[in-house]
């Protein structure tokens, strides 16, 4: 017995095995056809082992005819109460993934085909093209995906087996175009007569034994008028009038008419085209369990896919050459299922064919809906007891009568039969007849149950405003007053204005296309994507999403999206890939309200500190209350300093929160060090600035309350709760309880948190004037005053750069205008100059790009460019300067932004 294995993704060793699947409710099947379909088929129990790998996307690996093992990527999964319903496809499908502009050969062998098609792809993958076909051929494969254009539509272009007489061979990564799959080892078979497990279907009118051939036109010799060569007749031996069979063949690459005829007769010595179209579809299982032909199932089970076997056909007397064309396989046991084999090989060349084989299957096969709905109606009528039939009129029939009871007077349930049709009456024979079908073609009835419908036009009025259902070629249409209003089909549901044009669509990524195909994120924007969008042009089209009216969102055709209303956001704010206005946000020196000011009641070292954490919570969006909370809970902590550089005496806390990692630490392993610990913590919220400053506390802490450090013990039990508490005695006892845990309540710190609160309530925090261009947290290379690296020149400003290295947003440091916009500068590089209203400038230097120009009105939201290394730079860092008085008059950065 061999196993299914499962994998969550591809292994890069193939060899590799991984989760074995053995809770299999049947044996699974693999099914292959000659340039078709290769799929795996199976039910696995709900609770099996390793059920979790059964889901779309995953991959399966197992063994088939040849003894190999391929890969299945599993495409379509259905659950019941009992079992799942898997579906997979070989792996060289996944080529189709990808996709061919155009590509090109007009005289090549396989080789050089197969190798064009790979060169030309839209993006590598891991796929091996190869080839031994060795004639020459011209082709083209234009807008289509890889295995589409081999033994697909290629986009209405005869495909590359068609073109190349050739079949493609997959073997897991290897896509092969040979030019025969399988051997001919002189392999001879008899199948008999009425042998059930045998189906021949015998096809002998569309044999051909006399060739009317057309070829090109020859070369060098091309007008408007010129026609191509033809050649009249190629025949074989034995053909007379009374057996003559004409058929039409063209191949434009044959520019002689000895190479025509060269060619015709490959279509008498290969596809055989005299001969009858012969198939055997053989039952190997029943053909196993029929004792007398067992010999010859054991024949069969030593053709491979593709072999070659010349088969004896009873009913003709002549002995033809089929092949194994399609095979359905149990890998698990070994053994095919069913095989089929042929000798019309055409009907597997062309997209068109193999559909026509599909829909033939499916004609073969009815759904197991419909062999339910079949039972169920024969149980209906031959379940039924002391049914009627009348004729009347007794002596000259015109109609028939099924009644529950003899008599047509009292009977109810009637189902009534004449020339206008049939139908059922619970009322009695007159009616009404709720179930109807009359000789006009009409069907009446409330419930209707069938396996298929097959209809150009379905089409219902459903509901009292005059809107119709149409159900047109396989799409859902809506219609009012004559006018298409809605479609749901592939692309999924679509929509119409007035004037009959297309709106746009909601649907998937794979129904509806990526509107975003350039977008980077998190995850891949995948086929199961919902996309809403418009079909229209800049203002023309917008989307509206609105709970009432004028509230909601307005998307522009033009991009611009507004929201009227107010607006709740309870996580993270992004602007260009920066945190705004949300816990630990990732700009330097995010320390909310603080602006570096102090007001006249701030008159001792604590009570700057305290005023700082006051500010900077106020900004961070703290009530009062809730920030005299924490300032009692910190004068509780450090003491009456509030210190914010302090450390725990023989303990393992530190910062003005008193952060202790020793036991439950919210980032990395356990520590005694708090001072590392609160490191670690800072690094982790991505605020900028000083470890040791008290507003770069505050910001870490507000970052702690929504990762993990707020359990709400008690109420309020959140973060957003807290933040608006009306009473600062309260609030002191819920931050100590929810934020930090203490073994027993510190009643005193509610009152340490009602004098703060009484000390700097209703004092006006001076808004931030200045802020640091970079907002992600930097490091300074270089100070203002210092000798620059390799000028033997002052400095004359601060050199920032971000910590990752990489290159980043750099915004206004303050409001104004643009000054300069200098491009190329030997020194500066890329750099630009801000004015301000008060005779101050900003400088910024080393820009990668730069985004705003000259007369530009800046904010300090301002985004002026992207971080670089241009001019005198030895890596990516911005060059800030602050010139006070006039230009070049430059003085500290750090007089006027705290970094």
């Amino acid at each position: 017995m061999s196993f299914i294995y499962a994998y969550k993704e591809l292994p890069e060793d193939l060899e590799m095995n991984g989760a074995a699947l053995t809770d299999w409710l049947d044996l699974p099947e693999v099914n292959r056809v000659l340039n078709g379909q290769y799929r795996f088929y199976g039910n696995y129990k709900r609770d099996g082992q390793y059920v979790n790998f059964a889901k779309k996307g995953n991959f399966l690996k197992a063994k088939v005819d040849d003894g190999s093992y391929q890969y299945f990527e599993i495409f379509n999964v259905k659950k019941n109460l009992s079992s799942i319903s898997i579906t997979a496809r070989h792996i060289g499908f996944m080529a189709n993934k990808n996709f061919i502009d155009k590509a090109f050969i007009s005289a090549g062998n396989g080789t050089r085909i197969m190798d064009e098609l790979r060169d030309n792809l839209a993006f590598r993958q891991k796929f091996i093209y190869k080839s031994n076909v060795s004639t020459v051929h011209q082709f083209t494969a234009k807008q289509v995906s890889p295995i589409d254009a081999m033994i697909g539509s290629n986009n209405g272009n005869e495909n590359l087996t068609s073109v190349t007489s050739a079949e493609l061979d997959m073997n897991n990564y290897e896509l092969n175009l040979v030019k025969q799959i399988g051997q001919d080892n002189g392999f001879r078979i008899d199948f008999g007569k009425n042998l059930e497990a045998i189906e021949e279907e015998i096809d002998d009118e569309s044999i051909f034994n006399s060739l009317f051939l057309v070829g090109g036109v020859p070369d060098n010799d091309y007008d408007e008028d010129k026609e191509p060569i033809t050649f009249k007749y190629l025949e074989i031996e034995g053909v007379t009038d009374e057996n003559r069979r004409i058929g039409k063949y063209e191949n434009s690459e044959c520019k002689t008419v000895e190479d025509l005829k060269k060619w015709g007769a490959t279509k008498f010595s290969k596809d055989r085209v005299h001969e009858p179209k012969v198939t055997h579809t053989v039952s190997m299982v029943s053909l196993e369990h029929t004792l007398e032909y067992i010999h010859l199932w054991d024949k069969l089970t030593k053709l491979r896919f593709g072999d070659v076997a010349t088969v004896y056909v009873p009913q003709l007397d002549i002995n033809v050459k089929e092949r194994m064309v399609e095979y359905t396989y149990f890998p698990t046991v070994e053994k095919y299922k069913e095989i089929v084999l042929g000798n019309d090989l055409s009907m597997y060349t062309t997209q068109v064919n193999a559909q026509a084989v599909e829909i033939k299957k499916k004609l073969d096969n009815r759904t197991e809906t419909m062999v339910t709905n079949v039972l169920n109606a024969t149980a209906w009528i031959t379940g039924n007891s002391g049914g009627h039939v009348v004729f009347r009129p007794e002596k000259a029939p015109n109609e028939i009568l099924i009644m529950d009871t003899p008599n047509v007077t009292d009977a109810k349930r009637v189902w009534r039969w004449n020339l206008n049709g049939l139908g059922y009456s619970d009322n009695g024979v007159n009616g009404p007849f709720g179930v109807a079908i009359t000789s006009k073609g009409e069907i009446v009835a409330d419930f209707i149950k069938v396996g298929i419908i097959n209809a150009e036009v379905f089409e219902s009025s459903f509901s009292a405003t005059g809107d119709q259902l149409k159900m047109v070629k396989g799409v859902i249409e809506a219609w009012n007053d004559k006018k298409k209003f809605m479609e749901m089909g592939r692309r999924g549901l679509e929509f119409w204005d007035s004037s009959g044009k297309s709106i746009g669509t909601i649907g998937t990524t794979y129904s509806a296309t990526n509107p975003f195909p350039e977008a980077v994120t998190p995850k891949p924007l995948e086929d199961t994507s919902l996309v809403i969008q418009t079909n229209g042009e800049q203002e023309t089209r917008n989307i509206l999403i609105s709970p009432a009216e004028n509230k909601g969102f307005v998307m522009l055709g033009n991009g611009l999206t507004i929201h009227f209303g107010d607006l709740n956001i309870n996580g993270s704010l992004r602007v260009n890939g920066l945190s705004v206005g949300t816990p630990g946000a990732g700009s330097a020196g995010d320390t909310g309200g603080w602006s570096g000011t102090y007001p006249s009641v701030a008159n001792t070292q604590a009570k700057k500190f305290a005023w700082e954490a006051w500010a900077a919570l106020r900004g961070l969006g703290y009530s009062e209350s809730a920030a005299a909370g924490v300032l009692g809970n910190i004068e509780g902590e450090v003491g009456p300093s509030m210190n914010p550089d302090t450390e725990q005496v023989n303990g393992p806390a530190y910062s003005a929160i008193q952060a202790d990692g020793s036991v439950y630490p919210l980032i990395g392993s356990p520590t005694n060090n708090g001072r590392e610990y609160f490191q670690r913590l800072h690094q982790a919220s991505r605020v900028g600035g000083d470890y040791k400053v008290m507003s770069v506390q505050m910001a870490v802490m507000n970052w702690m309350m929504s990762n993990g450090q707020w359990i709400g013990k008690v109420r309020p039990t959140t973060v957003s709760g807290f933040k608006v508490m009306t009473d600062a005695r309260t609030a002191a006892t819920v931050f100590e309880a929810n934020f930090e845990r203490p073994a027993t309540t510190h009643n005193e710190r509610a009152t340490y948190a009602q004098n703060w609160y009484d000390l700097f309530k209703g004092v006006s925090i001076e808004k931030k004037d200045w802020v640091n261009p970079i907002r992600i947290p930097y490091m300074i290379l270089q100070e203002w005053n210092q000798i620059g690296y390799g000028t033997n020149k002052i400095h004359g400003g601060i050199d920032i750069t971000p910590q990752s290295g990489n290159s980043s947003p750099v915004y206004a440091a303050r409001a104004g205008t643009v000054y300069q916009v200098v491009p190329n500068d030997s020194v500066g590089g890329n750099y630009m100059v801000v004015k301000h209203s008060d005779g101050y400038y900003t400088y910024y230097g080393h820009f990668a790009s730069m985004s705003a120009k000259v007369g530009d009105n800046v904010t300090t939201d301002t985004v002026l460019g992207m971080s670089g290394q241009t001019g005198e730079a030895t890596g990516i860092h911005l060059h800030f300067e602050v010139w006070k008085g006039g230009e070049w008059q430059r003085i500290n950065p750090r007089d006027v932004i705290k970094f």
